[in-house]
């Protein structure tokens, strides 16, 4: 499932509403556009009891193609064609005037590219369907105070997990500026085997995530952001059926280090232009961590507006990595105790091409719906392509 989940991110929408507080200016940068609501009885009186806010549906279809050394069919390298389907719904919840929750359910339909190799008699696993569970929690503690929490689940065929998270913001300075860290646990647990198919029974693997991060309001128009995260893996890390060439004609297992420390820095700047009713959006993010592996991505995007209602969003994606240490196509001896062959540690640098169309919801005809369609394209220097389409439609109760 190379890329899979990079691909298919949710993106926010995006509007032109820009005052000279932090959040408004954020969600202007960020693309959210739910700043104003008819009046109803609970602005006036007071939320009372609990409420479906908003329903948001999407669609995505996402198809691989492309060849890696890790492959099953055989030293050089194999197929990595696969697709995936993924419905799913976002549904905001306002719980009282302080507390909101967001429930994502995705569903994805996979057809399994990796497994299939290992699975040739009975082909068991090459459709597989997953399905998670994400609750996101936001609770205001006071005027500048907020408590997150997060829960979610997921189940597939050979994998199952869950994670715990929780975070804190403080704004600042009339709300020009914000702070914030959040941290979370998950635990997999799934099916081991090697690169024969062989079952090896089950094992797992956690991970531990801390984040800060920060913004500050430059101007009426302009912000900046800027966020630190530390990640550690401990438990199977490797992937079970992928194999590593040997320099003799044969195929061995993946071994990989028992855990793995990961670091990233981002930083980001948002400019609104009202002349030309447009928002562009610049990113840089660094990574490192301690399988020698180097990354970097620059990224942009411009919100254009056709008509108050109607927008376009092109982006574009630059991603360099340097692999990791133990990476190798042809495994000679002495070559050390770690190895592998997956593409997605090799050396490689990479482009992604976006373009949106999306309405705003409370404008325009359709009033309180949204709707919006996109198409991405993924190209990867070591023979990896990826082709994303996505429809969504949102409801605003």
């Amino acid at each position: 499932m190379k890329g899979r989940r990079e691909a298919t991110a949710s993106l926010p929408e995006v509007g032109v509403v820009v005052r000279t507080s932090l959040i408004c200016a954020a969600l202007v940068a960020a693309g959210f556009s739910d700043l104003h609501a008819d009046a109803t009885d609970d602005t006036i009186i007071g939320h009372q009891g609990w409420r479906i806010m908003d329903v948001q549906l999407r669609t995505s279809y996402l198809g691989q193609t492309g060849r890696g050394f890790q492959s099953q069919e055989g030293p050089s390298p194999g197929g990595e064609e696969m697709f995936v389907i993924q419905p799913s719904a976002l549904i905001t919840i306002r719980q009282s005037e302080r507390v909101v929750h967001k429930i994502t359910l995705p569903v994805d339909a996979i057809s399994a590219a990796s497994p299939d190799a290992v699975d040739a008699t009975t082909s068991a696993s090459r459709n597989n369907v997953a399905g998670d569970l994400d609750i996101r929690t936001a609770i205001k503690l006071s005027d500048h105070d907020t408590l997150t929490t997060r829960f979610s689940l997921h189940a597939e065929e050979w994998l199952g997990g869950g994670t715990i998270g929780a975070g804190w913001q403080r704004s600042f300075a009339d709300d020009n500026a914000t702070i914030s860290i959040n941290g979370s646990f998950g635990y997999d647990v799934f099916d081991d085997h090697d690169h024969f198919g062989t079952y090896l029974g089950k094992t797992g693997r956690g991970t531990g995530n801390l984040n800060l991060s920060g913004s500050q309001l430059l101007s009426p128009t302009t912000v900046i952001d800027a966020s630190y995260g530390v990640t550690y893996q401990r438990g199977t890390l490797r992937t079970g059926w992928n194999a590593v060439p040997v320099d003799d004609g044969t195929l061995t297992d993946e071994i990989l280090p028992r855990g793995r420390q990961r670091h990233a820095l981002a930083i980001g700047i948002a400019q609104h232009v009202p002349r030309s009713h447009s928002t562009i959006k610049a990113r840089y993010r660094g990574y490192v961590d301690d399988f020698g592996l180097r990354a970097h991505t620059i990224e942009a995007s411009v919100y254009q507006y056709l008509v108050d209602w109607l927008y376009v969003r092109p982006s574009y994606r630059f991603y360099d990595q340097d692999g990791v240490d133990f990476f190798t196509t042809n495994l000679g001896s002495g070559f050390g105790p770690f190895r592998t062959a997956d593409s997605d540690l090799a050396p490689f640098h990479a482009h992604e091409y976006g373009l949106q169309l999306a309405t705003i919801r409370d404008r325009g005809p359709l009033r309180k719906w949204s709707v919006s369609a996109e198409i991405l394209r993924y190209q990867r220097s070591n023979d990896l392509q990826i082709t994303a389409i996505a429809l969504g439609l949102g409801r605003m109760m």
